[in-house]
C-alpha cells in the first residue's frame, strides 16, 4: 500500500511543501521495497533530498504488514498521529487499508463520534490508482523474481546493510528526531513535532478529545 499523508492529506500545503508517503510492504520484504522505491524515485528525479524539497516525495516512513498497529510508536496523547492516520489517502492499495483501520481503532479516543467512521479513508476508493496493464505485469514479474529463497537472501543482505547504515545516522541525530530502525519498521523524521502540536492543541482547546481537522489546521 502507498498512502499520501501528513500536510498534503491535511490540505495544509504551500509552494514549498513536499509530498509525504506512507508505504506498507509485504511481510519479509520491507528493506527490498525501500531500496527499490528509493532508487526508482531518485532516478525519476522526484525524491526529496538535501535542499530539493518542494513538490518532491518524502520517503521516510515504511512498515510491513506485521506492524500496522501504529500505537506502538505513539507518544502520550498522540493526537497528531491519530489525525495523521484518520486523514491518510491511499493511492495504491492491495487490501491493506481495511487492516490498517482495524489495527488503529485506538484513534477513536481522540477523534470523537464525528470521526469514528473513517469516512474519508473508506470513501477514497474512487481515487485509487488503477494498477492494471503494464503496472500489473511489472508487479507480477517483480513478485516472481523476489519471492522464495532468492528474495529472502536479497532481503537479508539489504536489511543488514540498511540497518547498519541507519543506526550510524541515529547516533548523530538530536533530541528533535524520531528515528526507528527495526526489522518491521523504518521511520526517519529528523524533526518530530507531535509533542509540540499536542501541547498547542491542549493549551488552546483544553482537551485531547474531539480533535477535528479544521480546528487543528488553525494551530
Amino acid at each position: 500500500m502507498v498512502g499520501v499523508c501528513n500536510n498534503l492529506a491535511f490540505g495544509k500545503v504551500d509552494k514549498d511543501s513536499d509530498i509525504d508517503l506512507f508505504i506498507v510492504a509485504k511481510s519479509g520484504r520491507l528493506f527490498l521495497v525501500r531500496i527499490f522505491v528509493t532508487l526508482l524515485f531518485q532516478v525519476m528525479g522526484i525524491r526529496r533530498h538535501g535542499d530539493k524539497v518542494a513538490g518532491r516525495f518524502c520517503l521516510s516512513f515504511f512498515v510491513d504488514e506485521d506492524r500496522l498497529d501504529l500505537s506502538r510508536i505513539a507518544i502520550e496523547n498522540d493526537i497528531y498521529l491519530a489525525l495523521w492516520i484518520r486523514t491518510m489517502e491511499p493511492v495504491i492499495d492491495r487490501g491493506v487499508m481495511p487492516k490498517l483501520i482495524k489495527e488503529n481503532l485506538w484513534v477513536r479516543r481522540y477523534l470523537g463520534d464525528g470521526e469514528m467512521v473513517f469516512g474519508k479513508i473508506v470513501g477514497s476508493g474512487g481515487r485509487l490508482i488503477n494498477s492494471r496493464g503494464f503496472l500489473n505485469l511489472l508487479r507480477g514479474g517483480f513478485d516472481w523474481i523476489y519471492n522464495g529463497s532468492f528474495g529472502n537472501a536479497v532481503e537479508g543482505i539489504l536489511r543488514r546493510w540498511q540497518m547498519s547504515r541507519s543506526r550510524k545516522k541515529m547516533e548523530k541525530a538530536d533530541d528533535r528526531a524520531s528515528l526507528i530502525v527495526e526489522r518491521h519498521i523504518l521511520k526517519f523524521h529528523n524533526v518530530d513535532r507531535r509533542a509540540y502540536y499536542r501541547d498547542l492543541w491542549y493549551k488552546k482547546y483544553g482537551s485531547y478529545e474531539n480533535v477535528d481537522l479544521d480546528r487543528f489546521c488553525l494551530l
